[in-house]
């Protein structure tokens, strides 16, 4: 049976009901070969079908399953705890918010000092759990359509050692100038899809932008100022920031998608298929990873977010300025800009310069 992804308009509910479906699904899956009382096993399956109403009781739940002999419960369990408690941090108001950047922020922070071992069960645990998601929900009822997590996580750079080290993937200037030029040649599906991609992909290289606050951009909170756009965004945490973006670099594109059919909501962007239904985040990067490999290029980390990297990181290289960075990018954290300098080559030479001139 498929249940909608948000299924409460609180997100605290939404994820304590898929982690109490994932709990009796991983009860009902793992190996029970040490299970010498099954009637404990019932009773706290019971206990799941009656819709725990906060994660303690989840947790309790679990504690009784393993020590009735359900093997390795415990260890898809307390990652995916966890992240609840980690996400319920970041003040969400959608599932959907849920990419890859969060998840790895998550996994940076949270297994930070762990071996190689527990950080790849975190990581399997968490990239389990979504892909549980993806497969029991759906966005009307009866349609057997889902939201799905593309998450790709699978060369997050903590598994280098014990601290982690998350360097981002990103494009060269040159790569940039490809991968716009390939979406000519590349073959849509239709000239709806073939806009929608050239528009997209164009505003997150030049703004930053996550793919999912590029979904949720409202056009009445668009506004011209010159040659300029001003754009009013929502990011996570449900912050308000206002973006700015030079118009002729979204045009033609933007021109002619004003012409198709209207989104819902207001929405500036919506489904390349079909205009009544949202945008799916995870199915654009999925797309956009497809259009990196038609233009022949492969990264570490690809999709949506790469593009995001590559706007931090050439701005980064441009102008030199951390704090700027940190500002365009909405990052809380400063360490989490400090990520971009990581091409910094001049400020090293500068280093080695003058260390070299001092033991001349």
């Amino acid at each position: 049976m498929r249940f909608p992804l948000d299924i409460d308009s609180c997100v605290k509910n939404s994820l304590i009901f898929w982690i109490t479906r994932y709990v009796k699904y991983k009860t009902n899956t793992l190996s029970s070969r040490n299970v010498k009382n099954q009637s404990i096993i019932q009773q706290n399956i019971m206990a799941l079908n009656s819709s725990p109403e906060s994660i303690d009781e989840i947790s309790d739940i679990v504690k009784n399953i393993r020590k009735a002999g359900i093997e390795g419960i415990k260890s898809f369990y307390i990652p995916v705890k966890k992240f609840f408690d980690y996400a319920i941090a970041q003040n969400l108001t959608s599932l959907k918010e849920i990419d890859d950047e969060l998840v790895i922020d998550f996994l940076t922070s949270n297994t930070a000092g762990m071996s190689d071992a527990t950080k790849k069960n975190y990581r399997n645990a968490i990239s389990n759990f979504f892909n549980y998601i993806s497969n029991h929900n759906e966005n009307e009822p009866n349609s057997g359509n889902g939201y799905i997590y593309h998450l790709n996580i699978s060369n997050w750079q903590g598994l280098s050692g014990k601290k982690g080290n998350k360097i981002p993937s990103y494009l060269t200037e040159e790569e940039v100038a490809l991968l716009l030029d390939s979406l000519n040649s590349y073959k849509f599906i239709s000239d709806r899809s073939a806009l929608f991609y050239h528009l997209i992909i164009r505003l997150i290289l030049h703004t930053g932008l996550r793919v999912s606050e590029a979904l949720s951009i409202d056009t009445r909170k668009i506004q011209e100022k010159g040659d300029y756009l001003l754009i009013k965004i929502v990011g996570k945490g449900n912050k308000s920031s206002i973006i700015e973006v030079p118009k002729e670099r979204l045009e033609p594109y933007l021109s002619f998608w004003g012409k198709e059919p209207k989104c819902p909501n207001n929405l500036l962007f919506c489904s390349p298929q079909n205009p009544k239904k949202e945008a799916s985040a995870s199915s654009v990067s999925h797309k956009i990873k497809e259009l990196l490999h038609h233009a022949g290029i492969v990264k570490d980390k690809e999709g949506a977010h790469l593009l995001r990297h590559t706007y931090g990181t050439l701005l980064y290289s441009k102008v030199k300025d951390l704090a700027l960075v940190q500002e365009m990018m909405r990052h809380e954290d400063p360490a989490t800009t400090r990520a971009y300098t990581h091409m910094d080559d001049d400020r090293r030479r500068k280093a080695t310069d003058v260390l070299g001139e001092m033991f001349k």
